[in-house]
């Protein structure tokens, strides 16, 4: 058996050899094929269960049950996977740094082997996207060494587009945009004005999603703009952009999802950037470009990225301003107690760094009617192990801690509105949710860190000049914040300023030329 067939693929075969077997007569070799095909299937099985658990934030579970599965069948895929297996959510900071290491030393080890993966997305299937979530570490090296092992396993993926050695054609400037996440979803919304502000007369402009993965696009406006679903096989994706003769062509985000992040391995344009979808260099070698927020970079950071750093303008997007025409909803729409003192927090759970613990202890502690809202959509066991890390020593805080269930847009601008404080995560802020946020005046409490992925919300109070609610380190943070919910009149004379100053984050066209200017100039000079 060929072993740079997937797993699947050889259970299939064996399945297949199996039956003719049984039909020549030759039953015992016919039942060991079915017991070797069974073994596939049950080795497939157990990798599925480690997703799910890992899902669940059973993570010592999930790593039994993928370590089983690489022992039941020879796929190298799934040791890549074991190699970058991270918890969703990490308990402490040793634990973190073990982690790491643990990464560094699989990977190394890999990439002394023979490896072999016909199908990355289906039998590596998994990124480095926790690594962004460590705090304050840099993760150019973990990233390349990831990608160098994916790249020896599968050659096939470092696939280049013939045009690329080409003289360019005549014309417009052609500019291909892809991502997994043209939906209901914050990278939609984050860049996806951008793009339709784009000047389509200057620009020919085709925007590339996936099937099941385009609504956003479909009620879009992209007049003089073309829309290509492409197929979800690498190959068939890789021909599908190749066809369109790029000049350029810009990723939203790289390393949230297998897909996009092994597609991204090809040269399918001359000049290949990634905007800050997820804000972690990638460690591909043909990805040339990191497009960044200028307001959002610490000086000297071209450091922190393999990619050649751009730092555009304004804040970094074009982006429709929310707004939330209902009167204040009531404490108890949402089960939360009245009269109590609402700090919310509404991030996904593996922006928790261990850190931001005792800064929540000593919120809840300071005041008898603080209680901490934490939004979900998430599994119930997941979000129970946060609030008992949360709580720590004093179990009794997680009587105030209360996670609420999926909800709608508008209901969701709603809690901003109701909450007293936001509460930004160190080491990982929010982008989305901070926009939401300071568009109805909502006080959000941040401090910036070292990376620029620590320092989303502090561009934005820095493109306002408001700095009000940016702490100087993290005893300050927690300072301010408990400050913030002790005084009423301050934070009403914020929600104004906010509200006010906050014009400059939506709407804006000057991320927008200054898009256009970056991609004439990188045209004209290749």
């Amino acid at each position: 058996m060929d072993k740079v067939e997937t797993t699947a693929g050889r259970s299939r075969a064996l399945a297949a050899q199996a039956a003719a077997l049984t039909a020549a007569g030759r039953h015992d070799e016919a039942e060991a094929c079915r017991r070797q095909a069974l073994l596939l299937l049950e080795a497939r099985t157990s990798a599925l269960l480690a997703t799910q658990l890992w899902q669940t934030d059973a993570f010592a579970e999930a790593e039994v049950q993928l370590e089983r599965a690489i022992a039941f069948a020879d796929d190298d895929g799934w040791r890549i996977r074991q190699a970058v297996f991270l918890p969703m959510l990490a308990q402490s900071r040793p634990q973190i740094e073990e982690l790491r290491r643990r990464l560094r030393h699989r990977l190394q080890t890999l990439l002394d082997r023979q490896l072999a993966v016909a199908d990355p997305v289906e039998q590596i299937g998994w990124t480095c996207f926790l690594l962004a979530y460590h705090g304050e570490h840099d993760n150019r090296q973990l990233h390349s060494l990831f990608h160098a092992v994916c790249s020896k396993a599968a050659p096939q993926l470092d696939w280049v587009a013939t045009h690329c050695a080409q003289p360019r054609l005549p014309g417009r400037p052609r500019i291909g945009f892809v991502s997994w996440y043209f939906s209901e979803h914050t990278i939609s919304r984050l860049f996806l004005g951008l793009i339709e502000r784009l000047d389509g007369d200057f620009l020919d402009i085709t925007a590339f999603a996936f099937a099941g993965a385009d609504e956003a696009l479909r009620r879009a406006d992209l007049t003089g703009k073309r829309v290509v679903i492409l197929p979800t096989d690498l190959a068939g994706a890789r021909e599908g952009i190749a066809a369109a003769r790029l000049d350029v062509l810009v990723y939203l985000d790289l390393g949230m999802d297998p897909f996009t992040l092994f597609l991204a391995h090809a040269r399918l344009a001359p000049v290949q950037g990634v905007l800050w979808g997820h804000p972690d260099t990638t460690g591909i070698p043909a990805i040339d470009v990191f497009l960044s927020c200028d307001a959002m970079e610490p000086e000297n950071s071209q450091s922190h990225y393999g990619e050649r750093l751009v730092r555009l303008p304004g804040p970094g997007t074009w982006y429709p301003r929310p707004h939330y025409g209902e009167a204040t909803p009531s404490p108890a729409t949402y089960g939360l107690p009245e009269g109590g003192l609402l700090y919310l927090c509404p991030q996904t759970p593996y922006k928790f760094h261990p850190d931001f613990d005792p800064i929540l202890r000593r919120i809840l502690e300071a005041n008898p009617r603080a209680h901490l809202v934490l939004t979900a959509g998430w599994a119930g066991s997941l979000m129970e192990s946060l609030v008992r890390r949360i709580a720590g020593a004093a179990p009794e805080l997680a009587a105030r801690i209360h996670v609420l269930g999926a909800m709608d847009r508008q209901a969701f601008l709603g809690l901003l509105q109701l909450c007293d404080v936001v509460l930004d995560p160190p080491h990982y802020s929010g982008g989305n949710t901070s926009l939401e946020a300071l568009a109805l005046g909502a006080p959000v409490v941040t401090w910036p860190g070292h990376f620029m992925r620590a320092r989303h919300t502090y561009g934005f109070y820095r493109l306002m000049g408001l700095l009000d609610c940016v702490a100087v380190d993290l005893d300050a943070y927690a300072d301010l914040a408990i400050a913030l919910g002790a005084d009423q009149p301050r934070r009403l004379q914020l929600r104004q300023a906010i509200r006010e100053r906050s014009a400059v984050l939506f709407e804006s066209e000057l991320t927008v030329r200054a898009m256009e200017a970056w991609l004439a100039s990188v045209v004209g000079g290749a």
